[in-house]
């Protein structure tokens, strides 16, 4: 039985790969489990959790991960169209007959289709990562993907959701990418380093973050310097 608990510190997802997610809380919601972080609520299918742990103390291996976690990042933005925006998301649903009009033309090779087509998977996958669907936005950002390749935001985006699964090797291989692209890139560095904390790796941690910060200020970067020169 999925539970909350009434130590926000106690939770840990035990999924049946044997990966172990920290949250602050855990509640069961029909086919999801959904759990609580200081970056907001994110939810898992609940056919691929094998139980949940209340109760207990994380090992110390883990609790740099459980750290990582937590931490509170956003995500890099991109410059969007209003009307593509309004054509894949409205009425507080995403139109999939709308993505698949766009991703037909794109596949046609009709001229600047392929843009229109990543840009409108990219705000369905923002629309989704605002409900905490992670899954099905992971899905639309690599769809998005598909149609800008070298895109080094949608890059970024398909890093920062591997990230908020806690699937930090994966996510670096996005960033490695998107390095080559956009090698003086802020975000590049702030999510690589994002990475490296959750893989205890903590001195590129700190690296990539104090190149972040050398390439723009940044008040989330900081905060999360702070956080790894206290580990």
């Amino acid at each position: 039985m999925l539970a909350a608990t009434a130590d926000p510190a106690a939770d840990t997802i035990v999924l049946k790969n044997g990966r172990r997610i920290v949250a602050l809380s855990v509640t069961q919601d029909g086919d999801k489990v959904r759990y609580q972080t200081s970056a907001g609520e994110l939810s898992l299918p609940k056919s691929i959790v094998d139980h949940v742990e209340t109760g207990s103390v994380p090992p110390p291996d883990s609790l740099t991960a459980a750290a990582a976690a937590n931490l509170r990042i956003t995500p890099p933005t991109m410059e969007a169209s209003a009307s593509v925006e309004k054509g894949a998301v409205h009425d507080d649903a995403i139109d999939r007959e709308y993505l698949a009009k766009v991703e037909s033309a794109a596949r046609s090779g009709e001229r600047g289709a392929s843009g229109i087509a990543a840009l409108a998977l990219h705000s369905a996958a923002q629309f989704e990562l605002s409900r905490g669907d992670t899954d099905h936005a992971l899905t639309d950002e690599k769809s998005a993907l598909t149609y800008a390749p070298e895109d080094p935001v949608i890059l970024m985006n398909v890093a920062y959701l591997h990230l908020r699964r806690s699937e930090y090797k994966v996510s670096l291989e996005y960033l490695e990418h998107a390095r080559s692209v956009a090698p003086d890139n802020a975000d590049v560095a702030k999510l690589s380093g994002w990475a490296y904390y959750g893989m205890n790796k903590l001195d590129q941690a700190v690296a990539e973050w104090h190149r972040a910060l050398t390439l723009r200020p940044d008040a989330e970067v900081q905060h999360a310097l702070k956080k790894a020169q206290r580990d």
